[in-house]
């Protein structure tokens, strides 16, 4: 799909920037990396399950960041015809992620990691978990992604904290938790 939209833009017919995020979190982030099995379990009083390695670091972008990265992507023509890897806060292991959610939550919580084979077992029944297989590389060792290109382009990029961004997305599960 992003070459055949490069080669779109190439060909004069549409203007094109993609921008790349890492697995990502956030108000609106249902159906993500760190959704069910770590910000839904933790207000259900669950164990949180980190998808992977909880000792490897791994990029993991907030979504109001992500979205803009996208609008200096959209809004600037040096990004046209090029793929960009968006910036979001430093790299953090899977457990100082669980880490950061247990202290927003204001409450001790049990962690754990959900390895390859357990992904194996589930991904029998359920076709999101067995996907994640394919990109099992990113979950088993250092996944940090590099935005120099972007930040030496378009200047600095201040991204939301870990820790501010945790908050925030655990107030946005409990708001839909109670209807809201």
């Amino acid at each position: 799909m992003a070459e055949g939209l490069l080669a779109a833009h190439r060909s004069g017919e549409l203007r094109v920037a993609l921008g790349r995020a890492s697995d990502y979190y956030g108000p609106g982030g249902l159906n993500t990396i760190a959704g069910t099995t770590v910000f839904a379990a933790a207000l259900a009083g669950k164990p949180i399950r980190w998808v992977g390695a909880l000792d490897q670091p791994h990029t993991l972008g907030y979504l109001p960041d992500i979205a803009r990265g996208l609008v200096t992507l959209g809004r600037d023509t040096r990004a046209d015809g090029q793929t960009w890897h968006l910036p979001a806060a430093p790299a953090v292991t899977g457990q100082e992620f669980l880490d950061l959610v247990i202290a927003a939550l204001g409450r001790p919580s049990r962690t754990a990691a959900l390895g390859r084979p357990t992904q194996r077992l589930i991904g029998l029944f359920n076709p999101t978990v067995r996907a994640l297989g394919e990109t099992w590389y990113q979950r088993d060792r250092p996944f940090v992604s590099d935005t120099s290109k972007f930040t030496a382009t378009f200047g600095p990029f201040t991204a939301t904290p870990h820790a501010t961004a945790v908050a925030a997305t655990l107030d946005w599960y409990r708001a839909c938790s109670a209807g809201q």
